[in-house]
């Protein structure tokens, strides 16, 4: 008989309270496979217009404005998903992908605490 190991994967916290507001989304097909607390902005231009991938700063089609951080994973390597991002949220920092401080005033009713 064999051995069965184990492991335990801890899950990234992101929410510092449970009161919170999230809005479902639609990631936008070949966004790639996103993880829990990636910060997200909207496509206002092309073929994407209205749907979400990973804010971009450095862009001009709506992915500079920072529009929610992602509740959840979410793939959209193939096609488009569904998704959620919180709106209205107590957020630990250290925890998000993609947050710097023009995201943090875009996220004006998100407050980020830090864990440091």
């Amino acid at each position: 008989m064999g051995w069965i190991e184990e492991t335990t994967a801890t899950p990234t916290v992101i929410l510092a309270s449970g009161h919170h507001t999230s809005r479902a989304i639609t990631v936008a097909s070949g966004a790639g496979s996103l993880e829990k607390g990636t910060v997200m902005g909207q496509y206002n231009t092309g073929v994407n217009s209205g749907t979400y991938a990973s804010y971009d700063n450095s862009v001009s089609n709506g992915l500079e404005v920072a529009a929610g951080v992602l509740t959840d994973k979410v793939d959209a390597s193939a096609s488009g998903a569904q998704g959620a991002v919180y709106t209205h949220a107590q957020l630990i920092e250290e925890n998000l992908t993609g947050l710097d401080a023009t995201a943090k005033s875009d996220l004006k009713d998100i407050t980020f605490i830090s864990n440091a």
